[in-house]
């Protein structure tokens, strides 16, 4: 345009500072230099020229140059202050907006739902829901969700409901909010009466509910409901989707159905990215493919520390300790930074593999060389690999160094230990341990039982299970005690 001679006015100059800001952030350079235009040719008190200024200065996160903007302007409209006040509270800057807010000559449904929805998503509830009650003009749906989703995040679930219920008018971003936090919050049953009732769903009603089973762990249930989504329903699931259906056959094993889904991925030529290549990883290591999942690793365009974690985790359950620990090497190597879930894969690998010293010398460098605080899993994966070493007196000695107390699953490695080596004399020490937890997780009892049966103490091993009796503690199937 410039090139041919034509001289933009107050019309062009909003489309372009639009583009600017929505093309990316990054571009910073270039939409200083059109606003350096916008003051040559005079539009700088034009208030359409200048909103979209602000706009784009938040954009690029510069409430600075914006709020020069705002004072200087001498016409400011309603959409002006709105624009600032948005500003502010997507860089969570609430105390501006909030100054900005209170000064506003008036408001409308927009300059609420900003700032309400600003106070919501930071976990301000009560200030949030002060605004709301004091809404003068119709609560929009924008409103009403944001207040929903809002509860929801901060884990008040049936708070979020009442306001749902109370709803004048929904959306289906209303019913995805409540169905995606009775989800998280594990209230399946919830969740799923919602997604019944919903006059109308899109990917991500769906996508949330198959997550939901898939993290509790109810992969059957989440492959019937993707298939309905596929089959009866035609819609096409994304990215979220794929995940969480792959977690639920790794987990079930089911072999059979993840190579559909990843024929599926083929199929529909969906870039395989970071977190679909280490699903893909992950559900064929579970399902005892581990060269199969090498050879996904392989094909992977860009890998990050997802992927690697996928891949040396994979080794490491199929027992390849080897493998798995060349993996880390190479991941150094790319100059990927390990993380927690890294060392978890990497002390797994020691384990199974019985690589005591490798396992120490992993084990101190997660803080000395990647300050990375040794948590609960790394504590059971040392001690499980000390205990069967025999090393109990150096696994009892971890175990009392702990900076948190341990729980179930570290005290369980250590009777396991016990129990191999015929240690009774620790495990009397540990047994008062986890009586003071009061768990209800019957391994641990079922372990001293046999742990005192095997030494001929009957009493004590009678008293273990009489514990489980009483207390109604049932063994969950597919536990081993050994």
């Amino acid at each position: 345009m410039l090139q041919n001679g034509c001289k933009p006015d107050n019309f062009t100059y909003p489309f372009v500072t639009k583009a600017v800001g929505v093309v990316s952030w990054n571009v910073v350079r270039e939409g200083k230099q059109i606003h350096g235009q916008i003051v040559g040719n005079g539009f700088v008190n034009n208030v359409f020229v200048v909103n979209t200024l602000i706009s784009m200065y938040s954009v690029f996160q510069d409430m600075e140059s914006a709020r020069k903007l705002f004072d200087e302007c001498l016409n400011l409209d309603i959409v002006s202050w709105n624009s600032l006040i948005d500003g502010y509270v997507k860089l969570g800057k609430l105390d501006m907006a909030r100054i900005v807010f209170d000064k506003m000559p008036e408001r409308n449904e927009v300059s609420w739902t900003a700032i309400i929805s600003g106070y919501a998503k930071n976990g301000d509830l009560d200030v949030a829901q002060s605004l709301f009650d004091k809404m003068p003009i119709c609560r929009n749906t924008v409103t009403w969700n944001s207040m929903i989703s809002g509860f929801a995040k901060c884990g008040f679930v049936s708070m979020a409901r009442k306001l749902f219920d109370e709803m004048p008018q929904r959306n289906i971003v209303s019913w995805n909010s409540m169905i995606s936090a009775y989800a998280q919050s594990g209230e399946l049953e919830l969740a799923r009466s919602l997604f019944n009732e919903m006059p109308e769903r899109d990917v991500f009603s769906w996508s949330c509910m198959i997550s939901g089973y898939a993290q509790c762990y109810r992969g059957e249930d989440a492959l019937k409901l993707f298939k309905n989504m596929i089959y009866e329903s035609g819609t096409k699931p994304n990215e979220v989707t794929l995940v969480s259906v792959l977690s639920a056959c790794g987990h079930l094993t089911a072999l059979d159905q993840g190579k559909w889904i990843h024929g599926y991925i083929r199929r529909n030529g969906m870039r395989l990215n970071d977190n679909l290549g280490a699903a893909l990883i992950d559900m064929y290591a579970k399902c005892g493919c581990a060269e199969t999942a090498f050879e996904v690793f392989l094909k992977l365009d860009h890998r990050n520390v997802s992927t690697w974690n996928a891949l040396i985790t994979g080794f490491a359950i199929n027992g390849i300790a080897r493998k798995a620990l060349e993996a880390f090497v190479e991941m150094q190597r790319s100059e990927t930074k390990p993380n927690s879930i890294t060392f978890v894969g990497v002390l797994m690998a020691c384990c199974h593999g019985g690589l005591v010293e490798e396992g120490r010398q992993h084990f101190g460098s997660m803080l000395k060389d990647y300050g990375i605080q040794p948590e609960m899993k790394h504590y059971g994966c040392m001690i499980d690999l000390l205990g069967r070493a025999g090393l109990l007196v150096e696994a009892e000695a971890i175990v009392k160094g702990m900076p948190m107390n341990p729980d179930v699953t570290v005290l369980g490695a250590l009777l396991g230990a016990c129990r191999i080596h015929g240690n009774i004399e620790m495990a009397d020490k540990l047994r008062d341990d986890f009586l003071e937890m009061k768990s209800r997780e019957a391994g641990c009892h079922i372990l001293l039982s046999n742990i005192y049966a095997a030494a001929s103490r009957w009493i004590d091993a009678s008293d273990m299970r009489g514990i489980l009796k009483v207390n109604e503690i049932k063994k969950e199937p597919g536990f081993s005690a050994v």
